[in-house]
């Protein structure tokens, strides 16, 4: 588990918990990230939507860490793989392979994770693990749609910045009031 020099935002309650009171966190951040899934704003240029779960990625690597907010995004991911409506428009199974969110999905929890380890800096864990997250996103659009890394960035991110600021800061308030 993460040990820092001072403690920082929630990460303390996690350390402190059970291997199974924080596995049934992490299955319920899973089970979070699948309902804002759900919560979708289909833009007209992009075949990727605006969904929720960007901000519960950022608050699972803040409040969770780096080994819990892994586990939780991967959750997500296998249970959606394994057959339930996890997805967003209610996608599940491996068809989510072949969709161009794919990408982003991915990037969840490698975002989680370098969100958690740089916890105690949550401007530069959630900048990075944004990073993560459109990195991941933009290739998924390139192999997905066979498109070029201009369009990719231009359908992938652009439409996402705003929304994303403002999930950041709300996660930042959020796991310091869970604090």
């Amino acid at each position: 588990m993460e040990t820092y020099p001072s403690k920082n935002i929630a990460i303390a309650w996690v350390e402190k918990g059970s291997l199974a009171r924080n596995l049934f966190l992490s299955l319920g951040f899973a089970i979070v990230t699948a309902l804002s899934a759900q919560i979708r704003i289909v833009i007209p240029i992009s075949p990727v939507p605006i969904t929720g779960q960007t901000f519960v990625v950022l608050l699972a690597g803040l409040v969770l860490g780096s080994t819990f907010g892994t586990v939780s995004m991967l959750m997500y991911l296998f249970i959606g793989m394994s057959g339930l409506p996890f997805f967003s428009a209610g996608v599940a199974g491996l068809a989510i392979l072949k969709s161009p969110t794919i990408g982003y999905i991915v990037g969840f929890f490698l975002a989680a994770y370098a969100i958690g380890q740089f916890a105690n800096r949550p401007i530069i864990g959630i900048l990075l693990g944004s990073l993560i997250i459109y990195s991941c996103g933009v290739a998924g659009l390139i192999l997905i749609l066979n498109t070029s890394l201009q369009n990719a960035i231009t359908i992938g991110v652009i439409p996402f910045l705003i929304g994303d600021f403002i999930k950041s800061f709300l996660a930042i308030a959020l796991a310091y009031k869970l604090k």
